[in-house]
């Protein structure tokens, strides 16, 4: 019965992406070095507009320039430039041919004016324990920017660092269908970076009141705005570590309000890194997105015009001699559309997990329920719909999901439990699948949106009998943790309110199934982090007899670690070796410091301790 479910669903796969679904690829840039605060501009052809696209990804995919990584965060926003058919000048060369009199002959530089939108704002990772391969892909919903994205586009990366250096690979997929609504026009409010020296100045120089003219298509009205602080030389430490609000004004009436900030930096995918990479920002984290906002405000339609004002919440403060003053980037864009094509749509829009997507490591791999994020783009309100899942040749599972989201709304929904055995792939590749069908009891009236797979790792596998040791900093109170079976969701092993610059050990012996080791730190700055005083920790877990087995984690972790694994269950994995461990604590120390080595197997060892100034003080052979 599951070979024939599987081959039931490879036909549904193929009668969804037969016509509609059908996807093309435009390359933008490809591997495009950026070392210097410039715009590196490449021209993209895209698609002619003959065709209709019901959703566009562009996916930026940034690495290490030819040089290395920069040791720092700098901001890089990806724009697409519009051609306006308005022509302007500016001068290219001045040569005199005469002095007395004076006679001089311009030559000028002719050129077409174009508007930049942007469509994607990402911060670096400070870079400099980053290997010269490395990449992350960060992906964009840009469907909406589909009216702009035609034939020959230049593109543009505004790379505001100044040192080397990051690559860009910037890549768009157009996946062909009817989208969910039809854009009229999307232009731009406000675009541009800015010093924040007072209120009055910048509301003046760069957020002034905008009315704008709706088109008589018009049924839906959408503001997306990007703001990220940066500079914090003062008082307030403005703008980049102080949160404060953006505000949406229309007809002089307030309809929204927004803190710009981000609070899960140390919850960042890439971790961990030099410098201060967990503290909270203003909506920024470093090698993470700078997250757009969206403010529905189809209910203020009415005429043909509406006064527009953005402002940002205002706060005075004192620039230092020579330092640099508080100063925003911004994007606000404002978006009008016809009505919704469809009446009843669900999206299977990503699989959080399992997932390999550079996005969501941090909760992968997985080996229990898995998660998606399921979006309404039907205009009746969606209050159920079936969710199908499971890997690709394994038990398909079926769950009834239930809910209120509105147009456009997305919800990440937490599918029931799947046995740690189900997660064995029959195939080569290891698969996992999502459907999202029936939404309110109806025939899904756009079916090119449903199904979503993708290449999973299965989590580690551990042996039975296990040795935890967690050896806490100066800052014990923050931490906690906790092993859960999922299974049957029994929690194995606990522990709070610890002790600081204390070893605690747990000997466990576990039945087979699947496994969570959940280790949180209220802080939000892990067991070590080199700009506190709260010392540092360690967690290891490693075999209780029987074959050599060690797992380390690093202790710079943010937030939490999350680590998945099985018992008895295979799935294809080995057990993780480690040839051999070293472990020095306190570290820093105070001069009588513990070392711990573990090795598989007999080994001669040769230990030789070294100061700063090259003496050896101590030697020691077993």
């Amino acid at each position: 019965m599951k070979n024939l479910y599987s081959f039931l669903l490879c036909l549904f796969a193929i009668s969804l992406f037969g016509a509609p679904g059908d996807t093309t690829w435009v390359t933008a840039h490809n591997k495009t070095d950026m070392v210097w605060w410039n715009h590196y501009k490449d021209t993209a052809s895209f698609p002619d507009g003959s065709k209709k696209y019901h959703k566009i990804l562009m996916h930026y995919t940034m690495g290490c320039a030819t040089g290395g990584c920069s040791d720092w965060d700098y901001t890089t926003r990806v724009f697409l430039l519009n051609a306006t058919g308005t022509m302007d000048s500016n001068v290219a060369k001045i040569d005199t041919i005469s002095t007395s009199p004076l006679v001089v002959d311009t030559t000028w530089n002719v050129f077409e004016v174009k508007e930049p939108f942007e469509l994607a704002r990402v911060i670096t990772p400070y870079g400099n324990s980053l290997s010269n391969n490395w990449t992350h892909d960060f992906v964009y919903d840009v469907t909406d920017y589909y009216p702009l994205l035609k034939d020959d586009v230049e593109m543009s990366i505004h790379y505001q660092g100044w040192s080397k250096g990051f690559s860009a690979t910037v890549k768009f997929a157009f996946i062909e269908g009817t989208p969910a609504r039809e854009v009229v026009k999307i232009e731009n409010l406000y675009e541009g970076r800015g010093d924040y020296l007072n209120s009055t100045d910048f509301e003046n120089n760069h957020l002034p009141s905008r009315t704008v003219n709706i088109d008589p298509a018009t049924t839906g009205l959408l503001l997306k705005a990007n703001f990220s602080g940066h500079g914090f030389i003062n008082s307030l430490n403005c703008a980049e570590f102080c949160e404060k609000d953006y505000y949406v004004n229309v007809n002089g009436n307030r309809v929204a309000t927004q803190s710009i900030w981000r609070d899960d930096c140390g919850l960042n995918p890439i971790w961990p890194q030099a410098g201060t990479w967990l503290y909270d920002r203003a909506n920024w984290c470093p090698g993470d997105k700078s997250l757009a906002r969206t403010h529905d405000l189809t209910s203020s339609l009415s005429g043909n015009s509406l006064d527009i004002d953005v402002d940002i919440e205002p706060y005075s403060y004192t620039v230092p001699p020579g330092e640099v003053p508080a100063n925003y980037n911004y994007s606000v864009q404002l978006i009008q559309y016809k009505s919704p094509a469809y009446q009843n749509d669900v999206e299977l829009e990503r699989i959080i997990a399992p997932s390999n997507e550079d996005e969501f490591s941090r909760v992968n791999p997985i080996c229990a329920g898995a998660k998606v994020r399921i979006r309404n783009k039907g205009a009746n309100v969606l209050t159920t719909c079936e969710i199908g899942y499971g890997m690709d040749g394994g038990e398909w599972k079926t769950f009834n999901w239930t809910g209120n989201l509105g147009f456009m709304e997305s919800e990440v929904v937490e599918l029931p439990f799947i046995g740690a055995a189900d997660w064995m792939s029959y195939k080569s590749k290891k698969v996992f699948i999502a459907v999202a069908d029936m939404p309110n009891g109806q025939p899904d009236e756009n079916g090119v949106n449903n199904w979503y797979d993708t290449e999973i790792k299965p989590a580690n596998v551990y042996p039975a009998d296990i040795r935890m040791t967690l050896r806490t900093n100066n800052a014990a109170s923050e931490t906690h943790w906790k092993l859960t079976r999922l299974d049957d969701n029994t929690v194995v092993a606990s522990g709070d309110n610890l002790t600081n610059a204390t070893t605690y050990t747990e000997n466990l012996s576990l039945p087979a199934g699947c496994y969570l080791m959940h280790l949180e730190d209220r802080g939000k700055d892990g067991l070590a982090y080199q700009f506190n005083n709260d010392g540092s920790g360690s967690l290891r877990i490693q075999n209780d007899g029987g074959s050599f087995f060690i797992k380390t984690f690093n202790s710079n972790f943010g937030t939490e670690i999350k680590e998945y694994f099985t018992v008895g269950y295979g799935i294809g994995l080995k057990e993780p070796e480690l040839k051999s461990f070293v472990d020095v604590y306190p570290n820093p120390g105070n001069g009588i410091m513990n070392l711990e080595i573990a090795y598989p197997g007999k080994a001669r060892v040769q230990l030789e301790v070294i100061a700063t100034d090259g003496k050896k003080v101590f030697k020691k052979e077993t």
